[in-house]
């Protein structure tokens, strides 16, 4: 059976890491040999389908998602049992409301939804993406990637120097941030132009991408393709990006009737 998994992002970086990171949890961290070899990289577009809102998409923008689900005429809010009032959710739990609302009405359905956005700070608590998914009470599993602060987070999170000008870059940045971006990419800052500890700026300056940066940019890929998931999640323990790969962990093995490896270990 062919997975369907439905992705609404923030961005095309977002949805990338998002997509990214799912195949390699499934390939690295599945217990069954016949699963990662299911999810080895030349059979894995057989086993699952990225779905977008139209046939040619693969990610669903958050903004198409909320137009679609008001087009279809899906409330925007719930009644409180409690109170009889109507509650509406904002934030990321808006996002996660109208993704879930919108999933339950597709045809063909999907089978998982993953939901990827920046937090651009701490979230207040009723504004997560589970508060959204709980509120839309559909049948469906969602995982969520929350990117503390901006998805460049995690990109930082992956950088390993492959050359003397890229530790020299490194090196540079530290000093002028008083830490390791690599190693602490929560102290990050998001949408704050001139701050050296802008994200994007950070990211940036450690790939030598100038004025932008690409998702699909080859030396950004390595960042979070090649560098080994345990690095990248011990350095995410604090951005998201370790929370991330422990839920899609949760979620996708057990629908293959596999365990996680790490469950499996002793302790």
């Amino acid at each position: 059976m062919t997975l369907r998994i439905l992705v609404s992002a923030e961005d095309v970086l977002s949805a990338t890491l998002a997509r990214a990171l799912c195949d390699r949890v499934v390939y690295e961290a599945a217990a069954a040999d016949w699963l990662r070899a299911l999810w080895a990289p030349e059979l894995r577009d057989t086993q699952r389908v990225w779905m977008g809102l139209s046939p040619d998409s693969d990610w669903a923008d958050r903004r198409l998602v909320e137009h679609l689900a008001a087009a279809r005429g899906l409330p925007g809010g719930v009644r409180a049992r409690e109170t009889g009032r109507r509650r509406a959710p904002h934030g990321a739990a808006r996002q996660a409301f109208r993704a879930m609302q919108l999933a339950a009405v597709l045809d063909p359905r999907p089978d998982v939804v993953l939901l990827a956005a920046d937090t651009d700070g701490e979230t207040p608590e009723g504004e997560r993406f589970e508060v959204g998914v709980a509120m839309a009470d559909v049948a469906l599993p969602a995982v969520a990637a929350s990117f503390h602060r901006e998805s460049e987070a995690w990109v930082v999170s992956g950088f390993v120097p492959e050359n003397a000008a890229e530790r020299a870059r490194l090196r540079e940045v530290t000093d002028r941030l008083g830490f390791d971006p690599t190693l602490a990419s929560e102290r990050l800052m998001s949408d704050r132009m001139g701050d050296p500890r802008d994200a994007k700026w950070v990211a940036r300056t450690l790939l030598g991408a100038g004025a932008g940066l690409a998702p699909l940019r080859a030396r950004a890929q390595k960042c979070w393709a090649e560098t080994p998931l345990d690095v990248l999640r011990a350095r995410g323990r604090r951005n998201g990006l370790a929370a991330y790969c422990d839920a899609l962990e949760r979620v996708l093995l057990p629908r293959f009737g596999d365990t996680p490896r790490a469950a499996l270990s002793p302790g």
